[in-house]
């Protein structure tokens, strides 16, 4: 009986090693952004709580009224093709503060830009005024998946 319980206790201690270390390795292979393409608008309190708490991924930062929905769609297109998901603040959410600069909300890039964070450090950005329209999503791919390799992929 004693040999039954230590050959139970050996499987069931091998099954949980075998678990752990599958957890462990399918997670380095893993990148740290993924998702579905979202763009998820943040209020300008969600966005500085995100940077201090995570600040990790893609991050839109709106400015010019006239072309935020163009740019979100633009970026909405490339963040579902490279699937991941990605943030957006906006100046001029009532609840921004004009006295006060994006950096007060954890922010270093550019207005209407797409930039990519890392544990809230800016890694790179891009920004729609540089290309036309036309390019913009083929431009806007390129920089997320570039990105994800140089900064997420192991």
């Amino acid at each position: 009986m004693k040999n039954k319980k230590w050959l139970l206790s050996a499987v069931a201690g091998i099954v949980v090693a075998l678990g752990i270390g599958t957890a462990f390795v399918s997670s380095q292979n893993s990148s740290e952004v993924k998702g579905n393409g979202e763009l998820e608008e943040l209020h300008p309190l969600e966005m500085k709580k995100f940077m201090k708490e995570d600040g990790t991924g893609f991050v839109m930062y709106s400015f010019d009224e006239d072309d935020r929905s163009v740019n979100m769609n633009e970026v909405e297109k490339a963040l579902k093709e490279n699937e991941v998901d990605g943030k957006e603040i906006y100046s001029n959410d009532p609840l921004y503060d004009q006295d006060k600069d994006q950096s007060y909300y954890g922010l270093t890039q550019y207005p209407d830009t797409l930039a990519v964070y890392k544990n809230g450090k800016l890694k790179q950005q891009i920004e729609f005024d540089d290309y036309d329209s036309s390019q913009l999503e083929t431009e806007l791919s390129h920089f997320i998946e570039t990105s994800k390799e140089l900064y997420f992929e192991e």
